[in-house]
């Protein structure tokens, strides 16, 4: 039986792994390959897409990435580390609103703005002039980014965001994406303050098990296509960890 861990990404390196990761979970994604069509038949121009969406995410502020890492508990050494592990899944949650409780999440740090400017020049880069520029609509990720946007306004000023969770197909059903969900809940459930997402259809059955509700949409593909914006109210810590976590418990 794989046990799953969950530790925060410190430095850039630790991003490596995830780019495959966020290629191969994304790759039959609706949305996605929408606005980046030639990914499919070019799978090797999704590595520096991701390499660009992480390093991005982990420049930012409030942003935090959760990476997901398995182990079998049959390995009874008791030297095992992070290195021997595998990595399998990762999640990239967002403390959202302009409290004193959300600035010290958020923080400041001058070597991260001078990175994130320097990223910025080369994401610019990478969608004019990188040869994955053939695999990418830059209009419609523009018109997506604004989407988005129109979507978390409709989430409460306070709450922690769900902007990504990844698990790497072949470890499919094996807990983790709901480990990675569980980490922003409970950053909510602390707060209480509300947790909010938008629901691609493979993730849709688990986040409305863990207690998300519907409170609009996402429109992409020129009002085509849809996902579902969902927020999820604070309850009781013990509710979290009950087994109907969807269906009981107290409103904080």
């Amino acid at each position: 039986m794989a046990i799953v861990k969950l530790h925060l990404v410190q430095t850039l390196d630790e991003l490596d792994p995830l780019y495959r990761i966020g290629a191969e979970a994304w790759r039959d994604d609706a949305c996605f390959n929408w606005f980046f069509p030639g990914g499919r038949d070019h799978f090797e121009d999704l590595i520096p897409l991701w390499k660009g969406i992480l390093q991005a995410y982990f420049l930012e502020r409030g942003k935090f990435i959760v990476v997901a890492t398995v182990h079998s508990d049959e390995d009874k050494n008791p030297n095992t580390t992070k290195k021997e592990e595998e990595v399998v899944g990762f999640a990239a949650w967002e403390r959202k609103g302009t409290s004193d409780a959300a600035r010290r999440w958020q923080g400041t740090s001058l070597s991260k703005k001078i990175r994130r400017l320097y990223l910025s020049v080369q994401n610019g880069w990478r969608l004019f002039f990188h040869p994955s520029r053939r695999s990418i609509s830059v209009r419609r990720l523009m018109q997506l980014e604004r989407e988005i946007e129109l979507a978390q306004n409709r989430q409460p000023t306070e709450s922690w965001y769900l902007c990504l969770l990844g698990v790497d197909p072949k470890a499919q059903r094996m807990g983790v994406g709901r480990k990675l969900l569980e980490w922003g809940i409970n950053r909510s459930e602390e707060e209480k303050i509300p947790a909010g997402l938008e629901a691609t259809q493979a993730g849709l059955p688990l986040y409305q098990k863990m207690g998300f509700k519907q409170n609009g949409w996402m429109y992409f593909d020129n009002g085509q296509q849809k996902q579902q914006v969902m927020t999820r109210f604070c309850f009781t810590h013990s509710h979290l960890l009950s087994s109907n976590a969807a269906t009981s418990g107290e409103s904080c």
